[in-house]
């Protein structure tokens, strides 16, 4: 990844960086390891490697099915974004997915410029029909990808990480995440540093889901919906510590096992 700080080293770059500079290029990428459940099962696991050297970013994630789902419902799939940190906020350039579900590939290639979907490559094609909403161009503006929207940058105090609405597309479909205050812990996983930001979440559908179906009126009225943020390390940046969703067959939960050095 090319660094951003070159820009400003006023003298002798190469032969005297600076200490901020010099403590950037040490500081390693991050490994996160998740865990998924769903009403107490493990259903999956994914690892995230996480780097913010030089002004930028990249994410990246594997995620499988384990268990009895790894056994009769096998499915597996990476998803990857990098961008820029600018203004306390992630700005997306590259947004790539690719998923398998049994015999049932998806695929997503998107590349973003200020919040603006550029190139698009969806497979399977998006859905139509008189009961779905259409993506018109005006939904592909101000955007972030959804990998991105877990993201959260710079020195932001834990009661303002919350206070913020995340206008996500993910090339299929268009909504929003409303993050408002919970509460604020003490204490943060191992690996990372606290305080810890609790956030309520509500979804909101903008575009491309079926109207009308129980399951996007049940997730537009879902109140039962938590996201917990921590920040790594010797870096300004919140992640998810642990997300959990109510369902109509229990909880789902995501939940941070363990941070390394990649």
């Amino acid at each position: 990844m090319k660094s951003l700080l070159a820009a400003s080293l006023v003298a002798l770059p190469v032969l005297a960086p600076t200490a901020a500079s010099a403590a950037e290029a040490a500081r390693a990428p991050a490994r996160l390891a998740y865990s998924l459940t769903l009403a107490g099962i493990p259903i999956a696991r994914a690892d995230v490697d996480f780097d913010d050297r030089g002004g930028k970013y990249a994410l990246g994630v594997d995620w499988h099915t384990t268990g009895l789902v790894g056994v009769f419902a096998a499915a597996s799939g990476s998803v990857g974004a990098d961008g820029r940190l600018v203004s306390g906020r992630p700005h997306p350039r590259n947004y790539r997915l690719s998923e398998r579900k049994g015999d049932t590939p998806f695929e997503v290639t998107m590349a973003l410029s200020g919040g603006r979907v550029g190139r698009l490559e969806v497979e399977p094609p998006a859905k139509t029909g008189e009961d779905i909403v259409p993506v018109t161009a005006a939904h592909r503006v101000g955007v972030i990808d959804p990998i991105s929207a877990g993201l959260i940058p710079g020195s932001t105090a834990p009661d303002a990480v919350c206070n913020r609405v995340l206008p996500v597309f993910d090339g299929w479909s268009r909504w929003n995440l409303h993050l408002s205050p919970k509460t604020i812990e003490t204490e943060a996983p191992a690996g990372m540093i606290g305080p810890v930001a609790v956030c309520a979440v509500r979804w909101e559908p903008v575009a491309g889901h079926r109207s009308g179906h129980r399951s996007v009126r049940y997730m537009a009225e879902n109140r039962d919906v938590e996201v917990r943020l921590a920040r790594l390390p010797e870096r300004n940046v919140w992640l998810p510590v642990e997300t959990s969703v109510g369902t109509m067959l229990g909880t789902a939960r995501v939940t941070l096992q363990s941070v390394s050095a990649r």
